[in-house]
């Protein structure tokens, strides 16, 4: 049964960071951020990651709300059942799975920002990877 896992790097050192990769052997990390910079803790930056993670780094902007939704959604002008409905809508009319193979996501982890998967778009898009294939098993690190 292929496994994929969500992380969010908020509260967590590089080290932490790699050492939950590596114990969890994820194969890939899917960049799912709408933008890939952080000014706060430069290492997740998308190209700090690239460089460190090597091949293992991959960026999937086809997994990232949209400006308008997530700012939307940052400004309180979207609550979160609204932010939640506009981006199941947005994968739905993007196919971000077409053309993979559950080989193709086996071990990997979704990478967002936000600490909890509870409220963060990684939680939905691995949800939705999971309705297109059959037994997906999805893990919150």
């Amino acid at each position: 049964m292929p496994k994929i896992f969500t992380i969010g790097f908020s509260g967590k050192s590089p080290d932490a960071f790699l050492d939950v990769l590596d114990a969890m052997r994820v194969r890939t990390v899917w960049d799912i951020r709408l933008w890939r910079t952080s000014t706060h803790v430069p290492f997740y930056s998308g190209d700090s990651l690239a460089g460190v993670l090597g091949t293992r780094y991959e960026y999937h902007p086809e997994f990232a709300p949209t400006a308008e939704i997530l700012t939307g959604y940052k400004d309180g002008r979207i609550t979160w059942p609204d932010y939640e409905r506009m981006y199941r809508e947005l994968l739905a009319t993007r196919h971000p799975t077409d053309g993979l193979a559950p080989t193709d996501l086996d071990r990997i982890c979704l990478l967002c920002t936000e600490k909890s998967a509870l409220q963060c778009h990684r939680r939905f898009a691995a949800e939705h990877i999971a309705t297109q294939f059959s037994n997906i098993e999805i893990v919150h690190l």
